[in-house]
Parts: C-alpha cells; structure tokens; sequence
C-alpha cells in the first residue's frame, strides 16, 4: 500500500523562551489558544522571558499563511502612469 504523509498546520504558531532556557513552540486553531497553552508552560519552565509569532516557510508573524485571505482583485487593469511624461493629467470638473 502506498502511504502518503499529510502535513497538517494549525491557524497560529507562537515561540516563547522560558527562565529555564527552554525555547517551545504552542500551537492553536487561535491566536487565544495558543497563548493560553504558552502561559501554561510557564508552570514547569518559568517565566516567559520572550515571545513572538513564528515565521517560517509556513507562517508569517504567527499565522499560517494559507490562511490570510487573499488581496483583492480588480476586474480592470491598473495602468500607472506616473512615470510617463507624455501623460497629462485631465481634470474630471
């Protein structure tokens, strides 16, 4: 049988360092979720001495980037012209 293997990616990644030196990651369906799971940490490791939200090849600041919707699309071309100088500027009054 053929296995393949499925990454799956919760919605939010934080990375926390304790007072003892340790460096986790907590995972979460929001960003709430996984706060919670670091401070709970803080219970066997010490204080949270830093956190940030993780950016890798996955997440951006914390957020699975799958996840940020898309910019929006414009059904017309935008045409810059602020760097043609035959371009001359129409007043619409």
């Amino acid at each position: 049988m053929n296995e393949t293997k499925t990454e799956c990616f919760p919605a939010h990644r934080l990375v926390a360092e304790f007072a003892d030196g340790q460096r986790l990651t907590f995972d979460g369906f929001t960003y709430e979720q996984a706060h919670d799971a670091m401070e709970a940490a803080q219970d066997e490791h010490g204080d949270i001495t830093w956190f940030d939200g993780v950016t890798d090849q996955h997440y951006e600041n914390g957020v699975f980037h799958a996840a940020v919707p898309p910019p929006p699309h414009s059904p017309f071309p935008i045409i810059d012209t602020t760097g043609d100088p035959n371009f001359e500027q129409q007043s619409l009054l």
